[in-house]
């Protein structure tokens, strides 16, 4: 007889044993450190198959909801909360992304530096503006590595978001990034930008991308007034995605 695939209410019956092995958990039915049943007692109590209860437990591992120890089987994991997952948008809720200019320039040590250069190099600096009722809420400044001979495509830069440009660098998935978050008080050209005083504090989103050889290939500097919001995250598993 051929295994039905679907429950009753037309979602996959993988889906359906993965969200209700979820609930248990959520719940506090099943706790962790504790055993779940085997994949043959599992595929008994639901009548599929293993093939179908090994797909829903692959599900829950993916979540973190669940680990496997070969030879004994899955276990329920200790929630994580104190790692947090932070979702950031680097053109938050603004309604304008007004680009300065793009030029190439001999940094600052502290670019240099987050750069990686051994002696003074040209850099490409990234400056825009961004707005929500034509009042400024932030200013983004990216730096990239100039590479002579290579043509600087100023209307490329214009619509491209950071990980894009520096993908153009090297392989989507060849790169990482590394975020710090923190409180400063603005430089002069960051004050002049969003008309700020320089005793405000702005909150400062610094990003690295750096390759697998561990070279940066971007830098990135957003400074935001209070009035441009919160950042968010979350820590484990959250109901409520739209919170974030």
């Amino acid at each position: 007889m051929k295994e039905n695939i679907m429950n009753s209410s037309g979602q996959p019956v993988y889906q359906s044993v993965a969200n209700d092995i979820k609930k248990m958990i959520v719940k506090g039915e099943i706790n962790p450190s504790d055993i779940l049943p085997s994949e043959n007692t599992l595929a008994q109590s639901y009548n599929t198959s293993r093939v179908t209860i090994r797909k829903s437990l692959r599900i829950l591992e993916q979540g973190g909801f669940i680990y496997s120890w070969p030879g004994k089987g899955y276990f329920v994991s200790e929630p994580e909360h104190d790692v947090f997952t932070l979702v950031f948008n680097e053109e938050g809720r603004a309604h304008d992304i007004a680009y300065k200019n793009v030029t190439v320039i001999i940094p600052d040590p502290e670019v240099q530096k987050a750069l990686n250069f051994t002696v003074p190099n040209k850099a490409i600096k990234i400056c825009r503006v961004i707005k929500q009722d034509k009042q400024p809420l932030a200013f983004d400044v990216k730096y990239l590595p100039y590479d002579k001979g290579t043509p600087i495509i100023e209307t490329e830069l214009n619509y491209a978001v950071f990980p894009e440009i520096a993908a153009a660098k090297s392989a989507p998935f060849a790169f990482y990034t590394k975020m710090e978050i923190t409180a400063e008080l603005p430089d002069d050209e960051t004050a002049n930008i969003l008309r700020c005083e320089k005793n405000v504090p702005l909150l400062v989103v610094t990003r690295r991308f750096i390759d697998q050889s561990g070279k940066c290939i971007g830098y990135g500097k957003v400074s935001m007034l209070p009035s441009y919001g919160a950042l968010k995250a979350h820590s484990g598993y959250h109901h409520d995605k739209s919170a974030l």
